[in-house]
């Protein structure tokens, strides 16, 4: 013989040679619902993997290649170079880094401006500070034309998407105008960064009015 409980009831089964006999002997109070709470933490979003490299650049003819010197852990001075070694220029500083970073600084009042051109063709500048690719202008800087910008001689681009296009960027340098300031030709200083490395940095002595191609690299 065995016993069994069927939601409310007792149910005893005997066990004969002639087959079974079943008798209900009694409603039982079935237990009372157990509430169960559980507390599910949301896994964050997975970070964006940057994957993108890039090829020897190609430095124009005057254009000198620097040998930039960082420093572990060093403080970022806002001048077109990747100070602390982190594969970030001048962050902190009020512009933006990405998986493509490109920034010019210059060492006087005058008014230069970045161009860069990716690979469909499209221009960035003061122009035109964004492009369908995901490259901004970010910080468009006037030197003694506009004094009370904070970083007037800095201009950066940067790529938000961990993979731009592929292809080639070329940068170019245009010095707009001295800006009553008497520069004449300025130095000035131009650093590339590529999925947080520091692929190149140049410099260069540009004159008033004058344009060039300072490097292209391909990714």
């Amino acid at each position: 013989m065995s016993i069994k409980q069927v939601t409310g009831f007792i149910v005893v089964v005997a066990m004969a040679a002639a087959g079974c006999r079943v008798r209900a002997t009694g409603y039982v109070e079935p237990p009372p619902p157990v509430e169960v709470r559980a507390t599910v933490a949301t896994p964050p979003p997975p970070s964006a993997s940057v994957t993108v490299t890039a090829g020897q650049p190609q430095v124009y003819s005057g254009v000198q290649v620097v040998q930039a010197t960082c420093t572990q852990g060093g403080a970022e001075q806002c001048n077109g170079l990747d100070d602390n070694c982190n594969g970030q220029i001048d962050e902190g500083c009020g512009y933006a880094s990405g998986a493509i970073q490109i920034t010019l600084a210059w060492g006087s009042g005058a008014d230069l401006d970045l161009y860069v051109t990716d690979p469909n063709g499209e221009t960035l500048s003061y122009m035109n500070r964004q492009v369908s690719s995901g490259g901004y202008l970010d910080h468009d800087a006037r030197g003694n034309c506009n004094p009370s910008q904070a970083n007037n001689r800095i201009e950066n681009v940067y790529w938000n998407s961990p993979q731009p296009p592929r292809g080639t960027y070329r940068v170019e340098v245009h010095y707009w105008g001295e800006c009553n300031s008497g520069a004449g030709v300025t130095p000035l200083t131009l650093s590339v960064a590529v999925g947080g490395r520091v692929i190149g940095a140049y410099t260069f002595g540009i004159a008033p009015q004058q344009r060039i191609p300072v490097v292209t690299f391909s990714i």
